[in-house]
């Protein structure tokens, strides 16, 4: 009998274990939903690979560079390897001095790829380089961030919100720029971990989680920021959000002794993952971000104490005196000065209007400020749900709603300073329009309500072809800019054509949709054919491509770490000839290298000329002139562009671009003589100054393919380098 009941047991509980999953038609349509918006994310940030498999941009190389590090001394000295990187002085770049590369670092990015891929090498034993590995790295993570924003607006605005913001985040432009294949670079780990975190913050409110899983939420959501802060300094933007909401949370009708337990774990934690690099460091602390966090905090915990002992009529009253008894003692506070200084880049985030007036930061392309044209190009009728769920959550007094429009306002704000943040614009409106969207539609498919007995009221619901009508116009709108230009002067097309961008170096880093070699014929030959403690000297913008493709020392690079160098170069170039080569020589260079762009033109009337402009040094001079201290109005005409005889005569950058002026044109194309005015282009012949077997200060060393005298016609991307004569004197 007794075996009778343990077969039967086992019977059961042998069903049990291989009993069918019962999953509802909403979650599997949910998932589906969610794995094709992650293939999409994935598909549109790999789509440059169609050019070549190569880092992006400027910075991710130094980022490889420095991971690389990592992973070498890990293989050498095991743990113990990793102390090395933060004792670690390149001398290969800022040359002489070096750069101390963990106070001047994202470590938190360099320690993310290296212990991802440690792990992925050592226990899945992947055989993937770690080149490879960091070119996808911000795409799978860039991806990944559609996952975290689901499942943060979805406690604001429920499932269908949380997949449009999931889908706003997979196509947006500016996430994509700042994320595609190879942008091994801060803001795709960043704002993946911060996101993250931020999810796990606001679930600790859920009255469901016991004591365990609350201190653990509590924990990792402070070390994700945190952490986040070490990766990228935008993430500090985080540390003001949560601040104030913290400082809100006594207003909110939330469990505030819950917030004072989670929101102490959250803090430390966040504040301690910061603290552990050299940057931030432990000045989070006196950071406005840091400082934002213990105000909310110490705010929340007042609030908290203030409630235990007073009446609960007289609770308000006396928590509306609390705050301004906060206020003037913040305000105090920082009369004494023990804030830590705001730089002149976060003071422009903090005033959009006020702009630093420094030349060096105002000639780079991400500080520009961005235009409405840009937000609309970005986001089409993304705008106005965003705009309807802003009007939605000022209707609601919860955490989760309140921290939605919290981040929504102040991300909008913030995004309007720089180009860059338009990144911050993404989240915004991901999330207002989830909630903008979850309104509209649920007020749209409202089942209708009738009421009992003689007289019955009825809420009448929308007619069924009202409904297809507006699934057919949702679809309509939220589909419009795959298939509409993303700007009426834009050539580039749908949003899935703006993804379709080449990686830098395979441009030549100008804005042409095509493979150019001549980068990677020049860092190759400096590779191959200069001695390896040559010293090139080059504008800022190459630095890390010459120190990292081409294994050659630099004298600055896009960290800017010193402005005065990079201004000596900007001097270096506008100098006379001899002033130039010997500001050259005093910064110890063995090379001078530059980079012209245009286009070669072979014209039966016009002969072979050539039209400069295209994102070389012919575009740029007029940054080097401002950088250098010039006056502009000696070396350029009125549209800031077309040099004068004096940049050709009188500059060492005039002298080393091969080029002397032949005539103008017209808007239509008709010669019109040798003199300058508005609306006319420059035509040039090709004439080299300084050849390779000359005997003057400079010698052409290498001239890469398209600038040749005898290349066909076309665009070219040219580089030049020069070697300098140490023994030239000049008479």
């Amino acid at each position: 009998m007794a075996s009778e009941t343990e077969a039967k047991k086992a019977e059961v509980t042998a069903k049990g274990l291989f009993r069918r999953p019962e999953i509802s038609r909403k979650n599997i349509l949910i998932a589906l939903a969610l794995v094709a918006i992650f293939a999409s994310a994935l598909i549109m940030r790999v789509y440059p690979a169609r050019y070549g498999y190569y880092l992006n941009e400027f910075d991710p190389f130094f980022d490889y560079y420095a991971t690389d590090h990592v992973v070498k001394s890990f293989d050498q000295k095991g743990l113990a390897g990793f102390a090395d990187y933060f004792t670690w002085n390149d001398n290969k770049t800022w040359y002489p001095e070096g750069r101390p590369v963990a106070r001047t670092s994202q470590v938190g990015l360099h320690f993310g790829g290296a212990l991802s891929y440690l792990v992925l090498r050592n226990l899945f034993a992947s055989s993937v380089s770690l080149y490879d590995y960091l070119v996808m790295f911000p795409a799978v993570f860039g991806a990944l961030t559609t996952m975290t924003m689901f499942l943060l607006v979805r406690r604001v605005a429920g499932a269908g919100g949380g997949l449009l913001a999931a889908l706003v985040i997979a196509v947006s432009t500016p996430i994509i720029s700042r994320g595609n294949l190879g942008w091994f670079k801060s803001e795709p780990f960043a704002l993946f971990l911060a996101t993250a975190g931020a999810y796990l913050f606001l679930t600790i409110y859920d009255s469901k989680i016991n004591l365990r899983s609350f201190l653990i939420r509590a924990v990792l959501s402070g070390f994700l920021l945190g952490y986040a802060n070490t990766a990228w300094g935008g993430s500090l933007y985080f540390g003001a959000v949560f601040g104030l909401l913290l400082l809100l949370s006594p207003f909110l009708g939330v469990d505030q002794r819950r917030t004072v337990i989670g929101g102490t774990i959250f803090v430390a934690i966040n504040l301690l993952s910061s603290a552990m690099f050299p940057r931030p460091g432990p000045s989070i602390v006196t950071n406005p971000s840091g400082l934002a966090l213990l105000a909310g905090l110490g705010f929340s915990i007042l609030a908290y104490i203030v409630k235990g002992v007073t009446d609960p009529k007289e609770y308000r009253k006396a928590l509306t005196r609390t705050v301004l008894a906060v206020v003037l003692g913040a305000v105090a506070f920082m009369s004494f000065g023990l804030v830590s200084g705001i730089s002149g880049r976060y003071q422009t985030v903090l005033f959009p209007f006020q702009r630093t007036g420094n030349p060096l930061v105002e000639s780079v392309a991400e500080h520009f400020i961005p235009t409405g044209a840009e937000y609309f190009d970005a986001y089409y009728a993304i705008l106005f749900l965003g705009g309807f769920g802003v009007i939605t959550l000022f209707r609601r007094r919860n955490l989760n709603s309140v921290f939605a429009l919290v981040l929504g306002i102040s991300s909008i704000y913030i995004a309007s300073s720089f180009s860059r943040l338009l990144v911050f614009s993404s989240l915004a409106y991901a999330m207002l329009a989830g909630v903008g969207f979850a309104e509209v539609t649920s007020a749209i498919f409202r089942p209708a309500v009738g009421g009992a007995g003689k007289k019955k009221s009825v809420v009448f619901s929308v007619r069924s072809e009202m409904k297809v009508l507006y699934v057919i116009f949702m679809i309509a709108i939220l589909a419009f800019p795959v298939v509409a230009p993303a700007s009426a002067n834009d050539t580039r097309g749908t949003w899935v054509k703006a993804a379709d961008t080449p990686v830098s170096i395979v441009n030549a880093g100008t804005g042409y949709r095509s493979q150019r070699p001549d980068w990677f014929e020049a860092l190759s030959w400096m590779k191959e054919n200069t001695v390896q403690n040559a010293v090139m000297a080059a504008w800022w913008d190459y630095g890390y491509w010459i120190t990292v493709m081409g294994n050659r020392t630099s004298l600055a690079d896009n960290a800017t770490i010193n402005s005065t160098r990079i201004a000596t170069l900007a001097q270096m170039f506008m100098s006379p000839e001899q002033e130039g080569v010997r500001i050259a020589k005093d910064l110890q260079a063995d090379y001078i290298l530059i980079f012209i762009a245009g286009q070669k033109v072979e014209d039966q009337n016009l002969g072979k000329v050539h039209v400069l402009g295209g994102g070389g040094e012919e575009s740029k001079k007029q940054w080097f002139i401002r950088i250098g201290g010039f006056d502009q109005n000696t070396f350029l005409y009125e549209d800031e562009f077309t040099p004068k005889t004096a940049f050709w005569d009188n500059t060492l950058l005039g002298k080393m671009m091969p080029f002397k002026l032949n005539n103008y044109i017209d808007a239509e194309g008709r010669l019109v003589g040798a003199n300058w005015e508005r609306g006319r282009n420059a035509l040039y012949t090709y004439q080299m100054n300084y050849p390779a077997d000359g005997n003057g200060p400079l010698a052409l060393a290498f001239e890469s393919s398209s600038i040749k005298q005898d290349a066909p016609a076309g665009i070219f991307t040219g580089v030049l380098v020069y070697k300098i004569n140490k023994d030239y004197k000049f008479p």
